[in-house]
């Protein structure tokens, strides 16, 4: 396998404040490549494997699916996920075929990111550092989430295996008015529903099937929450960078200060519109910029996004449904804490895309707040058109999907109605 240069990440890449944490899981995984990471082809084979391995468990979970077809519980129990590995295997396919664009991408919120910390202005440095501090605290909150719901899973799994006394009736097997071991009378389940060769005679190869499942668990927990903050944290970048572009047209009179006659003393009513002009091409041409970064990162996010606008609402039904028959407080706590993380990650998309929306529309009203009654027609003119141009709205689409906030909000409301209705037809 040949690897082609646009593959391969500069080093400098993973030193960004911004990116710096978010690329690394990408990087274990085997996706991302570093210029001076040696063995490169060694890193894109162990990504390979970790990305067969999830294609053909998730085989497994899609026969399991069929086998237990028109049993509501056991349906439920098997499509959360199923459909979060389906999701999450569609997003690295769809990498392994645009990984030139998704690395020129990372490149270009890089090459922002330094733009903005070089030119040594301390209010868009601090804009910066405030949006890196909000990226770590909202990927630890994350990553704790994803990683109990996971770990829970695998604990929980293995704690029933570790307590099953046997049937009731066999010769060790527990009383019956012992209440707290009792629920494990019944063979444990393993950690995921999917299909195996031996599934019956499962008794005898609990432990095989259990430890081909954490494996993939831990693969699930290295790539997930990896790839997701991967994208938020473009997102991010999006909002950083109109964020600075608000801050700069509101100040303009800040970055080149004014003289008068003498040329150290500013006059109240004049202003050099040569440097104002300048700053404003400046302006227009980073706001160029961030549209072409919007519109590309749009396309490189829609698919993914529209398949999770049609299967979530499936996804968070099934789990609320689980939560709601399973008698084991245990189990709910997994079930509440697997609802939070999947609603979190659709959360996370369209939140940061709505305030990218809602940042771009700021741009007429910040470069309206200028100074500009002190500037002479040209430069005037020069404004007024910046003025028209932001006001085309910089919106992201999942193809005719809006990423907004009320689209979210949909989802949650389409899955809570697909729940009561799960529930009368079950009642």
């Amino acid at each position: 396998m040949e690897l082609k240069q646009e593959w391969i990440l500069p080093d400098a890449v993973y030193e960004n404040p911004l990116l710096k944490r978010t690329l690394l899981g990408l990087k274990y995984y085997g996706i991302l490549l570093g210029e001076s990471q040696r063995h490169k082809k060694l890193h894109c084979f162990r990504g390979m494997v970790f990305t067969l391995s999830m294609v053909l468990f998730n085989f497994t979970q899609y026969i399991d699916l069929w086998q237990v077809w028109g049993s509501v519980s056991d349906m439920t129990a098997n499509a959360a996920t199923t459909l979060l590995f389906s999701t999450t295997i569609f997003r690295i396919i769809f990498f392994y075929c645009h990984r030139a664009r998704f690395n020129s991408i990372i490149q270009v919120a890089h090459v922002g990111i330094e733009r903005i910390v070089n030119d040594g202005w301390t209010d868009e440095q601090s804009i910066v550092k405030k949006n890196v501090r909000y990226l770590e605290r909202l990927a630890v909150v994350f990553w704790s989430c994803a990683l109990v719901t996971a770990n829970m899973m695998c604990i929980y799994s293995l704690v029933q295996y570790l307590m099953y006394e046997g049937p009731a009736g066999a010769p060790n097997a527990v009383p019956v008015g012992a209440n707290f071991t009792t629920r494990f009378q019944q063979f444990p389940t393993p950690i995921l529903r999917s299909w195996y060769p031996t599934s019956d005679g499962k008794d005898g190869h609990f432990l095989e099937i259990y430890l081909i499942q954490l494996y993939i668990m831990y693969v699930g927990q290295l790539i997930v929450p990896s790839w997701h903050m991967f994208m938020v944290a473009l997102m991010i970048y999006g909002r950083t960078e109109c964020s600075v572009l608000n801050h700069r047209l509101c100040y303009l009179d800040r970055y080149h200060p004014d003289t008068g006659a003498t040329g150290t003393e500013r006059h109240p009513l004049t202003v050099n519109n040569e440097e104002r002009r300048s700053l404003i091409i400046d302006c227009i041409k980073r706001q160029a910029r961030l549209v072409s970064f919007t519109r590309e990162l749009e396309q490189l996010t829609r698919a993914a996004v529209f398949l999770d606008f049609v299967v979530f609402s499936v996804l968070l039904c099934a789990l609320l449904f689980e939560a709601s028959m399973t008698p084991s407080g245990v189990q709910v706590f997994i079930d509440v804490c697997y609802i939070t993380t999947m609603t979190t990650i659709l959360f996370l998309y369209y939140w940061h895309a709505n305030e990218i929306h809602a940042c771009a529309d700021q741009l007429s009203m910040s470069a309206y707040s200028s100074d500009w009654y002190r500037y002479d027609r040209g430069t005037n003119r020069m404004l007024q058109i910046f003025i028209l141009y932001s006001n085309r709205p910089v919106k992201m689409h999942a193809y005719f999907i809006s990423m907004s906030l009320d689209t979210f909000l949909a989802i949650l409301r389409a899955s809570y109605s697909y729940f009561t209705i799960l529930k009368q037809l079950t009642n």
